[in-house]
């Protein structure tokens, strides 16, 4: 289906309207199919991002005017505030010279605030959550700091997108009531033409002796790795662990798969490119990330379809909406990261017959639940952008 935009709003005659997208890394995937729901429905994209030196191999679909605000460290909010004061300046300057946008669509509480100093207020402001900035109870004043800023964001934007459910019925509905009416929920979802460039596999995995199992994403919850890690490296040959992709404990994990023959480190990648081939090369998924933070526990990370996808069981952690998605598709393995000796117990818990049943409960499920569809999001995004 071809969706057209008002040409009338935010552009002059012979233009299409402009969509400004902040967003507060140049690489994650889920942004840059935003990018192009936003071109599929009729927007000239223009997007500002700041740099972390993660996964660049990914990019923007074209056409799309990108701008670098510079780099920006992971780590405490209060100490991002001059780094944002900074970046509404580049933008309100280079902003001078475009047509006003349509429509604003801001990813997180760092770029909405950005947005609402540098962009026009009168501006419609689409922003997207998928990490809550403060747990609930607000413990500090930082953290109630964070917790005023992002009530008054819910009242300024003209639409709250969330990639999971439970962001809602657990964070945003408790902090603003009445928040459902304006929200759309986006699971992070694969993007449209996977088929094209990777074909679903049609028939289950059939594991051997070594088990592999496959850590693929952003490294970042170091327990949860250490613990996996030791476990292997104890088992032996009976299993190997293979690690694609960077972030933070990247150096911790390399230094660890070093002193181990039955670890593998295979660098960064490509999802555009890679992501067939690697869930190919392994039997299981390990998803297993901290229970004790609240985005955590509510968050539906892409992982779970990609792993639905390419029929391969997956392991989550307790007490999460990702846990309750596997159970009830059947796909995979519930753990409990706060046990100690957790990962001893769910390598033994591994076996080849297991695996297979996952797989098969897996690739028997339609694609639908997996795949991204934007029939029912478009038309309200061009309504929003729309005098």
């Amino acid at each position: 289906m071809t969706y057209e935009a008002d040409p009338s709003h935010g552009a002059s005659a012979g233009r299409k309207p402009r969509a400004v997208m902040l967003s507060p890394t140049e690489s994650q995937p889920r942004y840059h199919r935003r990018a192009a729901m936003l071109i599929e429905a009729g927007y000239d994209i223009s997007v500002y991002h700041f740099q972390r030196g993660y996964y660049t191999q990914n990019t923007y679909p074209a056409p799309s005017d990108v701008t670098s605000l510079g780099n920006v460290a992971m780590g405490r909010w209060i100490r991002r505030i001059p780094r944002l004061v900074r970046a509404a300046a580049i933008i309100r300057k280079r902003e001078k010279e475009q047509p006003a946008p349509a429509l604003v669509y801001a990813f997180g509480l760092d770029m909405a605030m950005i947005a609402r100093r540098a962009l026009p207020r009168t501006t419609p402001l689409v922003f997207e959550v998928a990490d809550v900035l403060n747990p609930l109870p607000h413990m500090s004043v930082v953290s109630k700091l964070g917790a005023v800023a992002e009530r008054r964001m819910l009242r300024l934007c003209r639409a709250l997108v969330v990639t999971s459910p439970a962001f809602i019925t657990d964070y945003f509905a408790l902090m603003h009531p009445g928040i459902e009416d304006k929200t759309l929920v986006i699971e992070n979802m694969l993007a449209r033409d996977v088929a094209a460039r990777f074909p679903r596999p049609d028939r289950t995995i059939a594991p051997n002796r070594p088990l592999r199992i496959g850590y693929i994403g952003l490294f970042k919850y170091e327990h949860c790795i250490q613990c996996l890690m030791e476990a292997v490296a104890r088992k032996g040959p009976q299993f190997q662990l293979h690690f694609f992709g960077d972030g933070p404990s990247k150096h911790m994990v390399t230094n660890f798969v070093d002193q181990h023959s039955n670890l593998f480190y295979h660098g960064s990648f490509s999802s555009q490119r890679d992501i067939g081939n690697i869930y190919q090369s392994v039997d299981v998924s390990y998803v297993v990330y901290d229970n004790h933070d609240p985005n955590v526990r509510m968050a539906l990370p892409n992982k779970l379809y990609e792993s639905l996808y390419f029929g391969v069981p997956i392991i989550v952690a307790e007490d999460t909406y990702l846990a309750t998605r596997v159970r009830e598709a059947a796909c995979g393995l519930v753990v409990d990261p706060r046990k100690q000796g957790f990962a001893d117990e769910m390598l033994d818990r591994l076996d080849g017959d297991t695996l297979a049943a996952c797989s098969r409960r897996a690739l028997a499920l339609d694609t639908r639940h997996m795949v991204e569809r934007y029939d029912e999001v478009i038309p309200k995004l061009i309504a929003l952008g729309k005098p």
